[in-house]
């Protein structure tokens, strides 16, 4: 059976999966459904000094997630800046994990980091766009004032860490969900994102950034195609 590990994205935290996880665990195919607090968020917020917090913490909590919790035939599954972390995570396990799920996510090449990437000239960085302008454009005012009032600062360090090669993770089967509609990471953006990923399809979904908040039932009927 199928589980699934959540990883969130910059200034996030595993709350923000709540809605779609009910959709995954009502089927029969699924074990598990996980949603991971990277250190500095959530519930590991204050665990570390901010500061102090690098990509090698967040791939460590994942990693020990699935370790501790004995998961094989992993789908795993990050969202937006959690794409410098899923494949060095899955590295490190390659034999728990099915697949890689990238859901609009940032990829910098080898070398380079989030930073990097900020000035790409689709970036909202670039644009000057705010949390609502990013995250809010598909939700409703209840939805946005609940999204808007959980975010958090994102520590400096994983943003500014150029990330490592990716060897042993290669080999391993992955999607890239596009979504048609994100105003913070437009779709010419993800497909070059999806292109440094080297997935091996690209999914396009007509939703917003956080697709899991604004339309996490069908979201769900995607992620569930891998079980």
């Amino acid at each position: 059976m199928t589980s699934f590990v959540l990883v969130h994205g910059g200034s996030h935290g595993a709350w923000c999966w709540e809605r779609l996880i009910p959709h995954l665990q009502a089927d029969s195919r699924v074990e598990s459904v996980v949603a991971v607090d990277l250190t500095g968020h959530g519930t590991r917020r204050g665990a570390k000094s901010s500061d102090a917090i690098t990509l090698a913490d967040y791939i460590d909590d994942v990693v020990g997630e699935i370790e501790t919790r004995n998961l094989h035939e992993v789908v795993l599954v990050g969202h937006s800046l959690a794409g410098i972390t899923l494949p060095r995570a899955a590295e490190r396990i390659t034999g728990r994990i099915r697949r890689l799920i990238y859901l609009s996510t940032s990829n910098p090449p080898a070398g380079q980091s989030i930073a990097d990437l900020m000035r790409h000239p689709l970036s909202p960085v670039s644009r000057r766009l705010d949390a609502r302008g990013m995250f809010c454009n598909d939700l409703d005012d209840d939805a946005a004032a609940w999204l808007l009032s959980k975010l958090e600062p994102e520590p400096p360090g994983p943003m500014r860490e150029p990330v490592p090669t990716v060897a042993a993770a290669v080999g391993l089967k992955s999607t890239y969900i596009l979504l048609e509609r994100d105003a913070a990471l437009p779709p010419a953006y993800q497909r070059e994102q999806a292109r440094n990923a080297g997935v091996d399809e690209v999914v396009a979904f007509e939703a917003g950034h956080d697709a899991f908040i604004s339309r996490p039932r069908e979201l769900a009927d995607i992620l569930l195609r891998y079980t």
